[in-house]
């Protein structure tokens, strides 16, 4: 375990923490590194002041290599982090639509349009799921949109506004029908009175399915997300359009780091992933349930997990007990 300061730079609020980490002199790097006296006598965690490595004799170095770490902290129930190598190289902004490999581009983007679809349903605490329909087979999407705009409008002047993240599905005859995930009882009577208004009194209707019985919200909310996101690709979408809409203003827990290595060290790698374990137990506590990924040689990874008194995690193995 090692240290660092914080950096002295005015940054605006949205603006990431960044920290400097530096390799001691007199050190091979991977090695083991003493504690010292400004370090904590327990794991290191996400604080100022509590990082790998940092000789004040060389603060004014530049650093060797940027590492970010974002985590999403819905409390016990779920935390979510991520950390990345950052590219020193400048890139090359390609036009839009000429990528070389747009199914890998694609692929990606839909699995960031998964993670933010469950992020947002975390934050609004999503827990029922209500279906439209129409009764013709419906293939244009703008006037899907416009309908649910009106729904919308019709609900915020009733006095019930809504929360809401929703995703469209095609069906096999290519109707679309849209799925929003919403937090608490519905008012299904008020829900079918604006939707007929809208598509015509027998020409349509909505379903709304609430918690099972012994559900948590969160496991609600990842089935919502996984469930409205199953047919993201199957839905047309013409390049630059979104695959999912939600209502302004939700507020996702985000908590961003920027660490600066002084040195390169073959070590660094095994080092972030002991710190972002440690930082994730740190928050849920030692019985949870975690998942976790690495990829490109330890230069970019995740942990998720969620409170689970089945489980029990070592801090010295890093192994979990059943």
């Amino acid at each position: 375990m090692v240290t660092a300061d914080e950096t002295q730079e005015r940054r605006e609020p949205s603006q990431p923490k960044r920290y400097i980490l530096r390799a001691p002199t007199g050190m091979r790097d991977g090695a083991s590194h003493p504690h010292t006296a400004a370090a904590p006598p327990a794991a290191a965690k996400l604080v100022k002041r509590t990082y790998l490595h940092h000789p004040p004799s060389e603060r004014s170095r530049q650093p060797e290599s940027t590492w970010t770490i974002t985590i999403h902290d819905f409390g016990k129930q779920w935390v979510e982090s991520s950390w990345g190598k950052v590219d020193s190289r400048p890139g090359k902004r390609g036009r839009k639509g000429g990528s070389p490999n747009p199914e890998r581009n694609q692929q990606r983007a839909r699995s960031r349009a998964v993670g933010e679809i469950r992020r947002k349903c975390l934050s609004i605490g999503a827990d029922h799921l209500v279906t439209l329909t129409y009764r013709e087979n419906v293939q244009d999407r703008t006037r899907v949109l416009e309908d649910l705009e009106r729904l919308r409008r019709m609900l915020a002047k009733s006095g019930s506004p809504i929360l809401y993240v929703t995703v469209m599905e095609c069906q096999k005859r290519g109707a679309i029908h849209p799925h929003i995930a919403v937090r608490g009882f519905q008012d299904v009577r008020l829900l079918r009175r604006c939707w007929y208004r809208i598509v015509g009194n027998g020409q349509g209707q909505v379903n709304v399915r609430g918690p099972r019985p012994g559900s948590s919200p969160v496991k609600l909310a990842r089935y919502l997300s996984k469930y409205i996101s199953k047919d993201l690709d199957a839905l047309p979408r013409e390049a630059g359009e979104h695959r999912y809409f939600c209502s302004l203003g939700i507020n996702v827990p985000t908590e961003r780091f920027e660490l600066a290595l002084a040195r390169p060290s073959e070590g660094v790698a095994g080092e972030l992933f002991s710190l972002m374990l440690n930082e994730t137990l740190r928050r849920i506590g030692v019985h949870c349930n975690l998942k976790h990924w690495m990829g490109g040689g330890g230069s970019y990874g995740w942990f998720s997990g969620y409170e689970d008194i089945t489980c029990r995690w070592s801090t010295k193995c890093h192994s979990p007990s059943v």
